[in-house]
């Protein structure tokens, strides 16, 4: 119910804010966490100083932008149980 809920923004707001859960939810923390630490992955290997980590192929590219676009809440438990 609304007089259970954590703040107003879960309870008496809820309804209005729905869309933004996936964003603004421990969800969307743990997804935007993801998505950043794959774009930094993709960064350093597209640097040359780095030789513990070659350039990525494209298969590796497009698995990682798959990861990203299909990042789901059953992923982000796996995040949190494996922290």
């Amino acid at each position: 119910s609304e007089l259970s809920a954590i703040s107003p923004l879960d309870g008496r707001y809820g309804p209005k804010l729905a869309r933004l859960r996936r964003h603004v939810s421990e969800y969307g923390l743990i997804r935007y966490r993801v998505l950043v630490e794959l774009r930094w992955l993709e960064h350093l290997a597209s640097l040359d100083g780095i030789p513990e980590l070659p350039p990525l192929d494209a298969g590796v590219r497009a698995q990682i932008a798959t990861l990203g676009e299909h990042f789901s809440e059953a992923d982000a438990r796996r995040v949190l149980t494996a922290g």
